[in-house]
C-alpha cells in the first residue's frame, strides 16, 4: 500500500479554510487534526466534499457526514459518523476516516478557532499498490 501525506492546514493561528484538495486518486482517507500551542478555548475542524472529474476543477462543497470517528465501541455499536471534530482540552490530535463507502473527489477542512492556539489538518492518502 502506498500513502501520501497532504498538509490541508499548517499551524494557523486563526479561523483558516483550506482549499479544495483533490483526493480522487485514493482509496482511502484518513485525516489527522491537531491543536498545539493553545492556553485555553478549543479547536473545531468542519469537513466539506464535493465533486468533480478534474484535479483542478472547483467542485460545489457540502458538508461531508461520514466522517467516522477514531472512538472505543462495542461491537454491538456503529462507528459514529460526523461533519466536524472539535479537540478542546489541551494540546492534542484526533484521527478520522472518510467513510470508503461514500467517496467523493475534493475534501476541503476548516478549523474554527475559540480561544488561541494553532491548528493543523493533514490528509493520508491511501492508494492499493
Amino acid at each position: 500500500m502506498q500513502v501520501s501525506r497532504i498538509i490541508a492546514l499548517n499551524a494557523v493561528d486563526a479561523t483558516t479554510t483550506s482549499a479544495k484538495i483533490w483526493i480522487g486518486d485514493f482509496d482511502k482517507v484518513a485525516v489527522l487534526c491537531r491543536r498545539a500551542d493553545n492556553a485555553g478555548g478549543s479547536s473545531t475542524f468542519t469537513f466539506k466534499a464535493g465533486f468533480d472529474s478534474a484535479l483542478a476543477g472547483d467542485p460545489t462543497m457540502t458538508a461531508y457526514n461520514m466522517m467516522v470517528d477514531n472512538l472505543v465501541n462495542t461491537n454491538a455499536q456503529f462507528p459514529v459518523r460526523l461533519n466536524s471534530k472539535a479537540i478542546s482540552a489541551a494540546n492534542g490530535d484526533v484521527m478520522l476516516w472518510m467513510d470508503p463507502n461514500y467517496p467523493a473527489t475534493h475534501l476541503e477542512v476548516t478549523a474554527t478557532e475559540v480561544g488561541d492556539g494553532v491548528h493543523s489538518c493533514f490528509i493520508l492518502g491511501f492508494t492499493e499498490c
